[in-house]
């Protein structure tokens, strides 16, 4: 078993996708895959699950990268043996993150990236999820910190949280859409309009509002298609499907050119949409605590 194809494969959880680690690591996204593959034939397990748009670690990649942690750091330990270095209290310890999926969270990889420079031997498990997933396994501990819409926690005294992103819901439309000209759109103006969805369980918050905001303005909103994921939906917008609701959070400036849509801000919305970074009180972990207050004081830097 090589070692260089265990240090990729933590890099790759640490990451969630073989892009941004291959980018890391300075080698071929198709070179990185085929060392995974490698070390997957010879465990004859999968270690990750593979998604048409995510990355997520199997249970054996999760039991898998517990022990490839404690032999890395074994390594790095000997490498200095007889150097003056204290690793001995930071040794092994895996951090699990969930975070929202459709939402551009460049700016988590970022912090989680700076922490480590002063933990170098804390390991992430990132895992993109639903924001009901999240806050549950948050409470029941499968998460140490998530990254989720507030909406999610306003009842849940346990939970320490901070916004993160600031955040609002918004909706794309074709290039050459009547409403082209104006500045942002009010619920009342889809009532003629065919929309589409993201799947209620992906984010049942989207979908709960739009429709009663609908309703409470005396129509039933017309939904053409749910989508498992953003991309999907703006694809169809693209092609005059519909139009697609999604919050500012997933847009990270280049989708009105990469689909050849346009995204305008709806008029009327709540205001308990915003992501927030969340830990729970009630698990006593310092370095949570530590991973929490360093996010914390860091948000000016990417708001």
């Amino acid at each position: 078993m090589k070692l260089s194809n265990l240090k990729y494969f933590v890099d790759v959880a640490m990451e969630g996708s073989f892009t941004r680690a291959s980018e890391k690591l300075f080698i071929s996204q198709p070179t990185l895959s085929r060392r995974i593959q490698e070390l997957e034939t010879e465990l004859g397990v999968e270690l990750f699950i593979r998604n048409r748009h995510s990355l997520e670690l199997s249970s054996a990649g999760q039991q898998f990268l517990i022990e490839v942690n404690d032999i890395l750091n074994r390594v790095n330990k000997l490498s200095h043996m007889f150097d003056n270095q204290k690793t001995a209290d930071e040794a092994g310890q895996l951090l699990k993150i969930g975070y929202l999926s459709n939402f551009n969270m460049n700016a988590m990889y970022a912090l989680l990236e700076s922490f480590k420079q002063s933990h170098p031997h804390v390991q992430f498990s990132l895992k993109p999820d639903t924001p009901m997933n999240l806050a549950e396994r948050l409470s029941n501990g499968q998460y140490d910190l998530v990254f989720n819409l507030s909406a999610y926690f306003q009842s849940n005294m346990s939970i320490e949280e901070v916004i993160f992103i600031k955040n609002h819901l918004q909706i794309a439309i074709p290039a050459d859409h009547r409403f082209r000209k104006k500045k942002k759109v009010h619920f009342n103006d889809l009532k003629q309009e065919i929309v589409i969805l993201l799947e209620r369980k992906q984010s049942p918050i989207i979908v709960d509002y739009v429709v009663s905001q609908c309703t409470k303005h005396g129509f039933n909103l017309k939904a053409n298609s749910y989508v498992k994921d953003l991309d999907e939906g703006l694809a169809m917008t693209s092609v005059g499907e519909g139009l697609a609701f999604l919050y500012s959070g997933m847009n990270d400036g280049k989708l009105e050119d990469k689909y050849n849509i346009k995204i305008m801000d709806i008029q009327e919305e709540s205001n308990d949409q915003n992501i927030v970074v969340a830990f729970n009180k009630l698990k006593e972990n310092q370095l949570v605590q530590e991973l929490f207050l360093f996010i914390k004081s860091n948000l000016s830097k990417i708001n």
